[in-house]
């Protein structure tokens, strides 16, 4: 059940010309301006530091061949608009492919910590996760953003969302808000999975849903008829999809065929926007969840610093970042990179002691309104120890685009 981004549980653009237009809409928009000469923009020329990403670039269950790029992508961005901290420091990005699997995440966590990165961004470890905790924490590496297969965290991860089990807690508030009150969980078949059901229940039955399915899908499927009969057989009226986009888009058409038509709902990495599109008679209305706005051009007026975001993926003139084709997984990269900046912007020299004490003390870090203002220091609630983040958007599929609603909802009260 693993979807294309930050599975926390496995069960799986432009910026102005007159100075002070320029002072005023950096204020507003969170951006760093190099202190010495904040009246233009100017590349950072200050010291190199690096960071680093580990994710399963390439995999044969869950790839996210995008992330990468859309870190480097950010990283270039920022350098750009004058570094990190008061010297104008320099990030330099350094990704490791995981090609998930449990030797490649340690093996990629021993990589990064070899070339001395300061921390990692946006970085996601699913088959060994407690090793990878183990070699990035005895490193003194901090993981910003870090999508985990655990719901809390080490000492040195800040996460910056209940991920994916805010996500599908998202998607039953929705789905009850909708009237369906009756869900079948459709996930990945794997050993780690099995009680992901029993585990969300508690949680779906406070927000008013039941889950009355689980159906597993193994990975390399090919026939998904068989699947859809046993979803039906479960009398849902609503399915959340805790699958890979490739094994939903297969599902999908297989729903079509055989004319099902149940509202759907998950994590915007399971629906890539070309699936929604061609698939429309059964997808539209579709709830897609996250603790950010999805990423698309129709929610930019919404959500203004979308177009910050689009300008810097374009600027990379990488064809899998293009703005009109982008995947919502190119998303998490791009905004963990500003929270990481806007958290050390009053710091003078950035290294691995510096960025742990920042981020154990800091409050209120801006993330641009996409967000609730970012507290790492914070305890987190719940079982999400370290998340001071509860909210997440509820979107859906128009027939066309993904809309995002203004209002988030704040998914807290359900566990406890």
């Amino acid at each position: 059940m693993l979807s294309r981004a930050e599975p926390n549980v496995v069960v799986r653009k432009p910026w102005l010309l007159v100075a002070v237009v320029l002072i005023a809409g950096a204020a507003t928009l969170g951006i760093p301006l190099r202190a010495a000469n904040a009246s233009v923009r100017v590349a950072a020329s200050g010291p190199v530091v690096k960071v680093g990403m580990l994710a399963p670039i390439t995999s044969a269950t869950a790839a996210n061949p995008d992330q990468g790029e859309a870190f480097k992508a950010a990283v270039a961005a920022i350098n750009k608009r004058g570094g990190v901290g008061t010297n104008g420091t320099r990030l330099q990005a350094v990704v490791c492919d995981t090609k998930g699997d449990a030797n490649g995440e340690v093996g990629c966590a021993r990589n990064l910590a070899a070339q001395g990165v300061v921390a990692t961004i946006g970085d996601l470890a699913y088959n060994d996760p407690s090793s990878v905790d183990d070699v990035l924490q005895s490193a003194g590496i901090t993981r910003i953003g870090v999508s985990s297969t655990g719901v809390g965290g080490p000492s040195l991860a800040f996460p910056l969302s209940t991920g994916i089990v805010g996500a599908y807690l998202g998607d039953a508030v929705g789905f009850d808000n909708r009237g369906k009150t009756k869900v079948a969980l459709v996930r990945t078949d794997a050993a780690t999975g099995a009680g992901f059901a029993d585990f969300l229940r508690p949680s779906f039955k406070k927000a008013g849903v039941d889950i009355v399915g689980d159906v597993a899908i193994p990975t390399g499927t090919t026939d998904y008829a068989p699947f859809v009969a046993q979803i039906q057989r479960s009398n849902p009226d609503a399915v959340l999809l805790a699958i890979d986009d490739t094994a939903a888009a297969q599902l999908i058409a297989a729903m079509g065929s055989l004319n099902y038509k149940p509202l759907l709902g998950g994590h915007p990495g399971t629906f890539t926007l070309e699936t929604l599109r061609k698939f429309k008679t059964n997808t539209n209305g579709t709830l897609l969840t996250k603790s950010f706005p999805y990423p698309s051009q129709s929610n930019e007026k919404s959500f203004p610093a979308l177009k910050q975001f689009f300008a810097d993926m374009k600027a990379s003139n990488k064809q899998i970042l293009d703005p009109s084709k982008i995947q919502p997984t190119s998303f998490y990269p791009w905004v963990s990179t500003l929270a990481f900046v806007n958290a050390m912007k009053n710091t003078d020299t950035i290294n691995r002691d510096s960025v742990i004490q920042t981020l154990k003390t800091a409050h209120d870090i801006d993330l641009m309104g996409l967000a609730e203002p970012w507290t790492p220091s914070s305890p987190g609630f719940s079982v999400f120890t370290g998340i001071s983040n509860p909210y997440v958007y509820v979107s859906h599929f128009d027939g066309k685009n993904v809309v995002t609603e203004k209002k988030s909802i704040d998914v807290s009260q359900y566990f406890r």
